[in-house]
């Protein structure tokens, strides 16, 4: 999907796997949002071997759907980025759990000369919709990650959720970045902070509201689980403290 001619001005991308029960729905809420604003856009949507009707209801709804054959979240976000063409790109998820609307809150900072990266949070409690995934233990287990990395850049930085899926980049600023990324799995998330930190980006963070998904969870299906992936990125935010560029 193209929502204008020539290089769109902002790419949305989204990675997917297994989002039936969704993707259609937050395609045509991003539709509705940049088409209302007369906004050049494009849809990107990556498929990471779905078994289900993704792809299908992806293109039905006018999104360009690019296949991931590398399993993992990380990888499908990388090939989201890479293949992106647009000024401003915006990654988000296909599980309803953002609101398009909140892509203005991105877009205030991204349009700032002084900004490169924004980042959503869902630690703002009062933007969290009932039923949403972010109960105490995943708050707090993103809220302490977050500020281990805040302690290694500090004044550089704040940040209260690594886990946060919904943020925006500018083209110039990918550009210096999108080939450090490493992390296929569900540690990208604070990897793609990290990397920005090293490499000098200036980032921005914001509430955003948080709904409930529609679908099954992948990464935070439950706590045992979600304790795997916290270890795992707890891992990865020392490892990079001694790692040079």
């Amino acid at each position: 999907m193209n929502g204008g001619k020539g290089s769109p001005k902002i790419s949305i991308v989204m990675p997917a796997f297994n989002e039936e029960a969704a993707i259609g729905l937050v395609i045509d809420g991003f539709r509705r949002e940049l088409e209302r604003k007369g906004i050049s856009f494009e849809i990107v949507v990556v498929d990471n071997n779905s078994v289900d009707r993704t792809t299908e209801i992806a293109l039905s709804e006018g999104a360009t759907v690019i296949k991931e054959p590398k399993q993992g979240y990380g990888y499908a976000c990388m090939r989201g980025l890479t293949e992106a063409k647009g000024e401003i790109v915006i990654l988000t998820e296909g599980d309803d759990t953002f609101d398009p609307r909140d892509i203005w809150k991105l877009m205030v900072y991204l349009e700032e000369r002084d900004v490169d990266l924004v980042l959503g949070t869902r630690t703002t409690l009062e933007l969290v919709e009932d039923g949403a995934k972010m109960g105490r233990f995943l708050h707090w287990g993103n809220l302490f990650l977050a500020k281990l990395i805040q302690l290694q850049f500090w004044r550089r930085c704040r940040i209260t959720d690594v886990g946060c899926t919904f943020r925006g980049i500018k083209r110039g600023a990918l550009i210096r970045v999108v080939n450090k990324f490493q992390e296929g799995g569900s540690c990208f998330s604070p990897e793609m902070i990290i990397l920005c930190l090293k490499t000098g980006l200036r980032p921005v963070e914001i509430p955003i509201r948080y709904r409930k998904r529609k679908g099954q969870s992948k990464i935070t299906a439950d706590w045992k689980k979600s304790t795997m992936v916290g270890l795992e990125m707890l891992k990865l935010i020392l490892t990079q403290r001694f790692r040079k560029e």
